[in-house]
């Protein structure tokens, strides 16, 4: 039995492993999203930091992403106000999603927040600055649509991912050679 649950736990870490490889292929990459990242739209910051931007909307969901060190979601980091001087509600997007801005000299950017924006118009973020983080920045985009969410974080978990592949043919290797030794 123990023989049979050994194989069965490699052949799902080969496979896991497989996968994982198959993700780092472009043509795949492309296949999950054809875009590889978000876009930034132009923020104007009102001082010289990153606490106090505004930036111009059209109607829709939008993200709002954070460098370093923060690296969860945080719906109270950013306060969105409207147009017309309201509050607008900000939501936590979910899971840890991360992406690695190549324009930017792969600047690691994490999604802490997302809003909707029902009009257009001129939206302004008061940000929290880590004080640890004098160079903290933020960052708004279109809400990433669920394909390239998955992108985003299958590049997240590609190491993981590939790493089971070897676990899988150690295992697989070891359990042959207990199988050979005990016939």
């Amino acid at each position: 039995m123990g023989r049979r649950v050994a194989l069965a736990v490699a052949a799902v870490l080969v496979l896991v492993g497989g996968l994982g490889l198959l993700t780092a292929l472009p043509a795949v990459q492309r296949a999950v999203s054809p875009h590889a990242e978000p876009t930034p739209l132009p923020v104007h910051l009102t001082g010289q930091r990153y606490d106090d931007l505004t930036v111009d909307l059209h109607p829709g969901r939008y993200a709002v992403w954070a460098t370093r060190p923060t690296t969860s979601p945080d719906r109270d980091r950013c306060r969105v106000t409207g147009p017309d001087g309201r509050p607008v509600p900000v939501a936590e997007p979910g899971p840890v999603i991360e992406w690695a801005e190549a324009a930017t000299d792969d600047t690691i950017w994490t999604w802490t927040a997302t809003f909707a924006a029902p009009t257009a118009g001129g939206y302004r973020l008061t940000c929290r600055l880590d004080p640890d983080a004098p160079g903290q920045q933020y960052a708004v985009t279109r809400e990433p649509d669920r394909r390239l969410a998955l992108r985003l974080r299958l590049e997240l978990w590609r190491g993981l991912l590939v790493a089971a592949l070897p676990a899988g043919l150690v295992i697989l290797g070891m359990t042959l050679t207990w199988r050979r030794r005990a016939d």
